[in-house]
């Protein structure tokens, strides 16, 4: 019997400038870094704008626009802009030597992204960060069994993974089981990259809970949008936490504070924070934590931005797949997105998949912090 998937209460808004794109995934169940860079705001072309060097950003686009190799010259070039430490063994391994990525545990993009991370800052990741690295490199074998089109061995592969066997559902492992072609995973992918991608903010979460030594209450929970939270999207939900924090209880009171005094702060613009329809920046609103509480407290300020733009995105996403799923009910076409409009793990709605799945990998990574 088909489920009757509800028509989502929230409204998220996306979360990059311009139309909406194609889903970047990077290995199977994970979005590229790239995506992760762009959510920072810190997308990929504006560093190399920063470092001056656009036209080596413009050669690469063209590089992997007509699916060129690089020459010499561009690895040359590219290599020069990573930290001097590891430049040396990203030449090895760019010239075919396994042995580099073999020892540095680089299985794929994230292990890589990481592997530069952890070389420009000094110390270890953290547990989230090393948490996408466990998925990225849980996937390795199944990844393989799916290029050499042997799909079914890949469902059995996962379905017993330890960990991967968290990500994913009976209907998930019947659509990869049954696949014909690495193209038609992408609907499946990328419902398991969302669920994957919650995973990561409760592992973050129970990371800061340990921190503050208080497991057992979220710092996130509240931005999760609910059937209860009068159609709030977690931006709207961060917005309403930031009012609660300072005290006020209104737009124009916030508007009116003293404290931001020194601000150009316009009321249009905090409504469209308030109601979720616009998405902040956060050079703006770093500005007005500060005047508000202090540099110290803009720290929390930041990690609950982030959170919320992070679930913004996820949510985002989910419904924009679910919605084309259902207007190909119906069609021929209707099949090639499945599991969609279906929320992952068979939820109805996104509002119920966004509190049952949060709830479910917070209590798995307290576990885990807690062995």
């Amino acid at each position: 019997m088909a489920r009757i998937v509800q028509k989502s209460k929230t409204k998220f808004t996306n979360p990059f400038d311009g139309r909406a794109k194609a889903l970047e995934l990077s290995g199977l169940f994970l979005f590229d870094p790239i995506v992760e860079m762009k959510l920072g705001g810190n997308p990929l072309r504006s560093l190399y704008v920063e470092m001056d060097k656009e036209s080596l950003y413009k050669r690469l686009e063209r590089s992997a626009k007509l699916d060129i190799p690089w020459s010499k010259r561009l690895s040359n070039d590219v290599i020069e802009l990573l930290p001097p430490q590891i430049q040396t063994d990203v030449r090895a391994m760019l010239a075919g030597d396994e042995s580099v990525a073999q020892r540095a545990g680089i299985v794929g993009h994230w292990t890589f992204y990481f592997y530069a991370v952890e070389s420009l800052r000094d110390k270890p990741l953290h547990s989230h960060e090393q948490w996408t690295i466990d998925i990225e490199r849980a996937c390795v074998d199944a990844a393989k069994l799916c290029n050499q089109r042997d799909f079914s061995a890949a469902a059995r592969l996962l379905a017993t993974d330890p960990l991967m066997r968290h990500f994913l559902w009976p209907d998930a492992l019947e659509i990869i089981e049954k696949s014909s072609n690495f193209q038609c995973l992408l609907p499946v992918r990328a419902a398991v990259a969302l669920d994957a991608r919650l995973s990561i903010m409760a592992c973050w979460d129970v990371q800061l809970q340990v921190a503050a030594d208080d497991v057992g209450t979220s710092n996130f929970t509240i931005l999760l949008p609910s059937q209860h939270s009068e159609r709030k999207s977690p931006v709207g939900l961060f917005f309403q936490w930031l009012l609660e924090k300072a005290g006020v209880a209104t737009i124009k009171a916030l508007s009116e504070d003293v404290r931001l005094d020194s601000l150009c702060v316009d009321i249009g613009t905090l409504g469209a924070w308030s109601r979720g329809t616009n998405l902040p920046k956060w050079s703006y609103l770093k500005s007005m934590s500060v005047a508000l509480f202090g540099q110290v407290e803009t720290e929390e300020t930041q990690r609950m931005y982030w959170a919320a733009t992070y679930f913004n995105f996820i949510g985002y996403h989910a419904e924009l797949v679910s919605e084309r799923a259902k207007k190909l009910h119906g069609t021929p076409a209707a099949d090639a997105l499945a599991p969609w409009p279906t929320m992952p793990f068979g939820h109805c709605s996104i509002e119920s998949w966004f509190s049952s799945r949060y709830q479910y990998w917070l209590e798995f990574h307290r576990r885990r912090f807690r062995d």
